[in-house]
């Protein structure tokens, strides 16, 4: 194990990102031959016209355009999306090219009781199919909370990148559903400048090195895509915040890296780019190789330090030892959020209320959450004079009560809002 390994999945990311950009010049380079091609074979042939579903793209006609197999792939073809109950064929080796497939969110499927496959809903392998469900049938039943909000997937059956709490804040979710970094004040457009590109990357990164030690990748922004300016040893670049890829030259961290058109004096640190966090997590790093390389056994960490936008993470351990607190992102203390250590309190706690406060007050907004001492959110809020119960995350679970109810809340708990576990 050596420090330069300790780079290799940003290098990874990076180097990944300028292949994409060789790929693109390489496309532009053969563009004339393969338009004089294209040119040429529409001179002497024609295209058929697409079908009504391409052309039309709504809620009722709709299909993915494909290049057509013809010489030089000139022409477009149709494959239309089929909907809830079609029939469908689940193909083979010497199957002609399907004229329609099942659209987003179904899948060709022998339903109990036919004889022939038909579109069916991706319940069975979907976690988000499944909870948008069990959304319809609650709603059904007349349990949905005013502030809940159905599941979004998308064609795969994953869910979408961002999960909203009215009039609080939106946060990034992994495919599975489960929240990751990046989180921001929830505004009527947040979810377009709002996609958790590099956060998801990251949580990805981490899940599959299942690292024991802290892991590096990518820098992200608050919200959960790219930050612009990505530096790797001495070397920065400039990228696009959504997908990653190298959008300037080259520029070495201590001597061009301020011209460089990403680089933001607000959010950047002239000649070090690194941040504070990063350096403590980067000393960590150094001490486990220089550990490991002498055959001493290194402890397990139980959390990152740092978050994947280099700053610190939620929660921090008090230098004293003695107790563990909700962490802005310079590493101060939020409020007083605190648990003593060897606790129901600190084993249980996550901060998010915390942070979800923090935000809001900062934005000046005139509704912000009430948390537990250790920063959680309270099992049951009140807004507006009606009351309910929350999630971990602060989301509404079930319908809501008039303030004077809500001793019939399930989560009342005889007035304890802060349960230990």
């Amino acid at each position: 194990m050596t420090r330069l390994s300790n780079f290799s999945f940003l290098l990874c990311v990076l180097s990944l990102a300028w292949l994409a950009g060789a790929q693109i010049e390489l496309a532009k380079n053969s563009s004339a031959r393969m338009t004089f091609a294209t040119l040429n074979y529409r001179e002497n042939s024609q295209c058929d016209t697409l079908k009504t579903a391409c052309r039309a793209q709504n809620s009722t006609h709709n299909g993915i355009i494909f290049p057509s197999a013809t010489p030089c792939s000139c022409c477009q073809t149709c494959v239309e999306n089929l909907r809830l109950g079609d029939d469908c064929s689940v193909g083979g080796l010497g199957y002609p090219v399907p004229a329609g497939i099942c659209g987003p969110g179904l899948y060709c499927k022998v339903a109990e009781g036919d004889e022939h496959p038909t579109c069916q809903p991706m319940l069975e392998s979907s976690k988000c199919f499944t909870a948008q469900k069990e959304y319809d049938d609650q709603r059904e039943a007349g349990l949905i909370g005013h502030l809940m909000q159905r599941p979004e997937c998308d064609g795969d059956g994953n869910f979408q990148p961002v999960r909203c709490i009215p009039g609080q804040t939106c946060f990034c979710v992994d495919e599975e559903g489960n929240r990751i970094f990046g989180e921001a004040v929830h505004t009527a457009n947040i979810q377009i400048s709002m996609r958790c590109e590099c956060s998801r990357l990251a949580a990805k990164a981490r899940k599959l090195l299942n690292s024991q030690y802290p892991v590096l990748s990518a820098r992200c922004d608050s919200k959960g895509s790219y930050d612009q300016l990505q530096c790797v040893n001495d070397m920065c670049v400039c990228v696009d915040m959504h997908t990653g890829q190298p959008t300037s030259d080259l520029r070495n961290v201590t001597k061009g890296v301020s011209i460089l058109p990403c680089f933001d004096k607000r959010l950047h640190e002239n000649f070090t780019y690194l941040r504070d966090c990063e350096n403590v997590k980067l000393a960590q790093i150094y001490d486990i190789v220089e550990f490991t390389d002498n055959d001493f056994n290194v402890l397990e960490f139980d959390r990152d330090v740092c978050q994947p936008d280099g700053f610190y993470d939620r929660i921090q351990l008090h230098p004293t030892g003695g107790y563990q607190y909700c962490s802005d992102k310079d590493g101060a203390m939020i409020e007083n959020f605190q648990a003593p250590l060897n606790t129901r309190l600190a084993a249980t706690m996550n901060c998010k209320c915390a942070k979800a406060r923090k935000l809001l007050l900062d934005s000046k907004s005139l509704e912000v959450p009430e948390c537990c001492p250790n920063g959680n959110y309270k099992s049951l809020a009140c807004r507006r004079g009606e009351c309910y119960c929350v999630d971990e995350d602060g989301g509404q679970v079930g319908i809501e009560r008039p303030e004077k109810d809500k001793q019939k809340l399930p989560c009342y708990n005889g007035g304890d809002y802060c349960p230990l576990g």
